[in-house]
């Protein structure tokens, strides 16, 4: 009788290597872009907090301003000719969760009226550039 010698048959490798690929593709594609994921979280917070500050000047009557730099974003309460920060714990500043190196945003005003006046802002990070629409309605929308 012929003995088996020991080794592995080219279709157990062929199989591993395949699990390996798969592993590898599903790994690659979870790590993906930290910045980008953290970038689209924080489009998705404006966008709700934007409805939140129209919403809010429209039912107290209050005019709340939305300012934003390279260090981050507030929203301000106009009180007579004086701009304050919101007390608002939900409208509070808020620091940029990742690194932005230039933004082209001016401030946005949020009234007693039911319709915005239409806004565009960009964000640059390191990886890529943001460019979104404010609609009459308060939806921040990605410009593609």
């Amino acid at each position: 009788m012929r003995r088996r010698t020991a080794g592995f048959t080219l279709l157990e490798l062929l199989v591993v290597v395949a699990i390996l690929g798969i592993a590898a593709a599903a790994v690659s594609l979870s790590v993906g872009s930290r910045e980008g994921r953290l970038a689209d979280e924080e489009m998705a917070r404006l966008s709700a907090l934007f409805r939140l500050a129209q919403n809010e000047a429209h039912v107290s009557g209050r005019t709340l301003v939305w300012e934003a730099d390279l260090t981050g974003y507030r929203f301000r309460a106009l009180d007579g000719e004086e701009l304050q920060d919101s007390a608002d714990g939900t409208l509070r500043a808020r620091a940029w969760p990742f690194e932005v190196t230039r933004i082209d945003a001016a401030p946005i005003v949020f009234g007693r009226e039911p319709l915005l006046v239409p806004a565009k802002l960009r964000i640059a990070t390191a990886e890529r550039e943001l460019a979104l629409t404010l609609d009459a309605f308060g939806n921040l929308v990605p410009v593609e």
